[in-house]
């Protein structure tokens, strides 16, 4: 941990520290931190403006390779983590719910979205949880006890998602929760937690180790059942040809 090392002090005492301010850890923290910066410092037009700043002063290079400068060291970082044993473990829970759920939340949940078409067209029942206010409760109604909801948890823990975790829970689904706060109040207790963090350039935030954990969940469970995912694939090969044909 940079700041044990910073402070001359152990990863143990930091946390404890940290534990002790009433946070879950050190990835709390710094979503509140953050989250402080964008509601009190930086608005938007600042945001942009950092960002702006961060490419005139790299202005000799390109932003492909300021992007993929900010990518390597995580791709790395999720190899070497846990990350590959729990999406085992996440995998064989989804490939056993009767239908999977997504949640994004905000900018994630055009993630969400592609993820929910990808499992469809694998022969998955996938459906997603986008709506607000009253008609949020009535998705939250349908939950059914043999779903399994993959949950992209960022930042606030919104009240949305907080109540999925909780309906989730009294009927008896399973929870996968994507994070890069796995003490966080919406990790906790979930059946499946898979930290990803994410990275950025400037000020402007990259969600592609979101992506990249997404599409690993698809392609492993088409993996799981090739015969349905074949039938899919099938069945949709013949949709689209049907309404080509105008009938």
């Amino acid at each position: 941990m940079d700041l044990a090392a910073v402070i001359n002090a152990s990863d143990a005492t930091v946390i404890r520290a940290i534990q002790s301010l009433g946070f879950d850890g050190l990835p709390h923290l710094k979503a509140v931190i953050a989250e402080k910066l964008d509601r009190g410092v930086r608005t938007p037009v600042e945001k942009v403006g950092v960002t702006l700043n961060h490419l005139s002063q790299e202005r000799e290079r390109a932003p492909l390779d300021l992007v993929l400068e900010a990518y390597a060291p995580m791709l790395t970082l999720l190899s070497q983590r846990s990350l590959p044993r729990d999406l085992e473990v996440a995998v064989s829970l989804l490939n056993q719910a009767k239908r999977i759920g997504l949640y994004g939340g905000g900018p994630p949940g055009g993630l969400a979205w592609q993820a929910a078409t990808h499992l469809t067209r694998i022969g998955r029942s996938s459906f997603l949880l986008e709506d607000s206010g009253h008609a949020f409760a009535d998705q939250i109604m349908g939950l059914q006890p043999d779903d399994a909801v993959i949950l992209i948890a960022y930042g606030t823990a919104l009240k949305e998602a907080l109540l999925i975790k909780t309906e989730l829970q009294r009927i008896g689904g399973r929870l996968v929760v994507i994070t890069d706060n796995p003490d966080g109040r919406l990790a906790r207790g979930a059946d499946v937690v898979l930290e990803v963090p994410r990275t950025e350039v400037g000020n402007m935030m990259l969600y592609g180790t979101i992506l990249l954990t997404l599409e690993t969940i698809v392609l492993s469970l088409t993996k799981e059942d090739p015969a349905r995912s074949m039938a899919a694939a099938r069945r949709l090969s013949d949709l689209r040809a049907q309404l080509q044909r105008g009938e």
